[in-house]
């Protein structure tokens, strides 16, 4: 009986270390963050700003306007994303997956495209865009998962279908673009994932999802780690199993959805963060799920902050001289595609 508690005593230590290091981690580079752009502020600068003493009007501006909610945005949306991706992954059994890879992306912005180019005015008034992202991704999901019914164990198999399906989304999202090329440059940085020109209106979105994703997470977290025993077992347990995979489906798409209304279809988040996290911590949800999230979060804003280093010229109608940052979903992809393969790799070499 000591020893186990010494073992849960010992996984409660390093849960709250790790979970003290990612947030002093998070909050360095939120001010880091914050001080980067055209006008660079120092450290002390940016906290003067932010708490309004004695900062100039200029960097105020800059400051709470401009590069404040940007920043913000992004450590919710690595949130989102990162937990969208540990939930997909206890769910389904399978270290490989990732919102991305099961459509969930894809099918949000496939929906969200459709509604842009063929609602009414009217329509797109009424209805929230993140509802409607919703709905794609989530019916997304539930198709890869339909696909690979009776083969929950072989991961190989379910990231094929995961890609082979968000490749036709993506042709599908492709097509609709071509067909109507008003708006192709925003729409074309939104499905990539790209923080550029996002603001309070945007916060104001995605912050109430964040918080309703992450608590009901945490909520089913147990549920979710009787799943991880398999069926037959959570069953005999007690759980209802498949209107728990259900409901844990419904929160993923819902995190992935919304964080797709907002900043665009980020690749790789979901996958690298709750890997990391399970190497930190182990696999039990309870544990997984926020350090994941935060791990996440601290890789996003990384990423928005080596994408804003770089400085692009878009070859697209009507941005012909617009000087842009690198879209942090192309970061993302430059870091997560190897590290998946890598994955890929290593699942076939066990098999």
């Amino acid at each position: 009986m000591s020893k186990w508690r010494s073992l849960a005593a010992d996984r409660g230590k390093r849960l709250t270390g790790t979970v003290f290091f990612l947030l002093l981690g998070i909050i360095l580079l939120f001010v880091l963050h914050i001080g980067l752009g055209k006008t660079v502020l120092t450290p002390e600068e940016v906290l003067r700003a932010l708490f309004n003493q004695g900062a100039e009007e200029g960097f105020r501006h800059i400051v709470w306007n401009l590069r404040l909610p940007r920043a913000l945005i992004a450590i919710a949306a690595g949130l989102m994303l990162g937990t969208a991706g540990a939930i997909l992954q206890v769910v389904m059994r399978n270290p490989l997956v990732e919102p991305g890879l099961v459509g969930a992306s894809s099918g949000a912005v496939l929906a969200a495209v459709l509604w842009i180019s063929f609602a009414t005015d009217t329509l797109v008034k009424a209805v929230p865009l993140t509802f409607v992202a919703l709905i794609g991704g989530l019916g997304a999901v539930l198709l890869v998962n339909a696909l690979n019914a009776g083969h929950s164990g072989n991961g190989t198999r379910l990231a094929l279908i995961g890609v082979i399906v968000t490749a036709i989304l993506q042709s599908a999202v492709s097509l609709f673009l071509l067909q109507g090329q008003q708006g192709l440059s925003t729409i074309f940085l939104w499905t990539f994932g790209s923080l550029n020109g996002r603001g309070w209106s945007s916060w104001a979105v995605l912050w109430p999802w964040t918080v309703l994703g992450l608590f009901l997470s945490m909520v089913y977290a147990r549920k979710a780690e009787l799943l991880q025993l398999g069926d037959h077992t959570a069953t005999g347990l007690g759980l209802a199993v498949n209107r728990s995979r259900f409901m844990l489906l419904i929160i993923a798409s819902v995190l992935t959805a919304a964080s797709v209304s907002v900043v665009g279809a980020i690749g790789f988040i979901g996958l690298i963060g709750p890997h990391i996290a399970s190497l930190l911590v182990g696999r039990k949800p309870l544990f997984l799920f926020p350090v994941s999230a935060l791990f996440s979060a601290l890789l996003l804003l990384v990423s928005d902050w080596i994408g804003q280093s770089v400085t692009l010229r878009l070859p697209l109608p009507g941005m012909e001289n617009h000087l842009t940052g690198l879209p942090v979903g192309a970061v993302t992809t430059l870091l997560g595609a190897p590290f998946f393969l890598f994955l890929l790799r290593r699942s076939l070499v066990k098999k």
